[in-house]
């Protein structure tokens, strides 16, 4: 697993997570803190190595809509 993302709220890093299931590419949330926050570090979202490109591409697609 590479991360890809790191986020300051759980939240966006679930939504990130969701979308990138929804097309098919697992995906794991880890660093949550307490609360909604990541703590110092953040929240990080990570992906299988071989599914990095597509996970990008879907993370792209988001931004643009």
């Amino acid at each position: 697993m590479k991360t890809i993302r790191t986020y300051s709220m759980q939240l966006e890093a679930d939504l990130a997570r969701i979308a990138l299931e929804g097309a098919d590419i697992p995906a794991v949330v880890v660093g949550v803190g307490l609360g909604m926050n990541g703590g110092i570090g953040g929240v990080q979202l990570l992906v299988p190595e071989d599914r990095l490109e597509a996970a990008l591409q879907v993370l792209k697609d988001l931004e643009v809509n």
